[in-house]
């Protein structure tokens, strides 16, 4: 199959990250990294040494998203093997952003917070400083060439780049035509839903991207190709991929017509939808946060609610 899976170790309560190499002639491709972890590079090491691979060996790295557990070991693998880093044209900027690009992104969070109703600055100072820590566990290389929808990968004629947001803007899947292999990152999971998360747009003076939005059409696209088994970035292999895009959709839906009860129920801000929809998870707040603002965000386009801002700069929905 010339494909290898090797899960990796997180320390992250979804547990292992699965990364993939791809085997052609003359060309060794790992899709995915891993966290930046003595122990995970210690696994990836020992997962190719089985398939005959040192990291030395590897001909380029693939990021399929810029997140931390699959693109935290980047730099380390760069400098051992020289690899050529591909990934979506808005990965390089999110991995290695600039002091004014962290700070435009601190402040696009401070605003979005206030926006859903946290009027509190101390504790949304604490959310945002949560949120930029992220950024110490990112593999800070650069990306040397990107990659669009449509492209032939490099080295591997056989696959074909797809752009698959919503998870993340810069999310890419891999397709082989050949035999229906789909390489998913995080954009298809069998276990859990994939977070839409809030993202700043890619450039100044651009729309807020609506990442549920986004994900819904992304998983749309997906779900019209014809693929046989779906290698994902955590658990196990996904062969009934339209009855699980289905759930997911079912499941989006229902919260759905959660939030507008709870808006007809009297819940006005953002804040206060996602107490009432998460209360038990509240302090993974930038996870629940996500999910409330991408229905809010869909069920305002939709015309079920309205929303206004008011003289503090909260969004009130109606």
């Amino acid at each position: 199959m010339n494909v290898h899976k090797i899960a990796v170790p997180t320390p992250f309560e979804i547990g292992d990250v699965n990364v993939y190499l791809l085997q052609d002639e003359g060309c060794l491709t790992l899709v995915d990294t891993g966290t930046n972890s003595r122990e995970g590079e210690r696994v990836l090491e020992q997962g190719l040494a089985e398939v005959g691979v040192r990291v030395e060996d590897l001909s380029q790295i693939v990021l399929t998203h810029f997140h931390a557990d699959h693109a935290g070991l980047l730099e380390r693998l760069v400098q051992r093997s020289g690899a050529k880093v591909y990934a979506h044209p808005l990965t390089h900027d999110l991995i290695l952003p600039t002091e004014q690009g962290l700070q435009k992104r601190a402040d696009f969070f401070d605003e979005i917070y206030l926006r859903m109703g946290l009027v509190d600055e101390v504790r949304r100072g604490k959310i945002v400083a949560e949120i930029k820590g992220y950024q110490d566990d990112m593999g800070r290389a650069g990306v040397d060439v990107a990659l669009h929808e449509g492209d032939k990968l490099p080295g591997h004629d056989k696959w074909r780049v797809i752009y698959t947001p919503g998870h993340s803007q810069d999310h890419l899947s891999l397709y082989r035509e050949a035999d229906g292999m789909m390489v998913l990152g995080d954009h298809l999971l069998q276990n859990i839903s994939s977070n839409a998360f809030i993202e700043p747009p890619a450039r100044d003076g651009d729309e807020r991207p609506k990442t549920l939005m986004i994900y819904r059409e992304a998983l749309r696209k997906v779900y019209a190709m014809e693929w046989s088994v779906g290698l994902p970035g955590h658990f196990e292999e996904i062969r009934e991929y339209r009855e699980l895009i289905d759930k997911r959709f079912a499941s989006q839906e229902k919260r759905a017509a959660k939030v507008v009860e709870q808006v007809k129920a009297g819940k006005r801000t953002g804040y206060e939808i996602c107490a009432a929809l998460f209360p038990k998870v509240m302090n993974h707040l930038p996870l629940v946060m996500s999910e409330t603002l991408g229905q809010l965000d869909w069920m305002t386009a939709e015309g079920k609610i309205t929303r206004e801002l008011n003289e503090q700069g909260v969004w009130v929905f109606r």
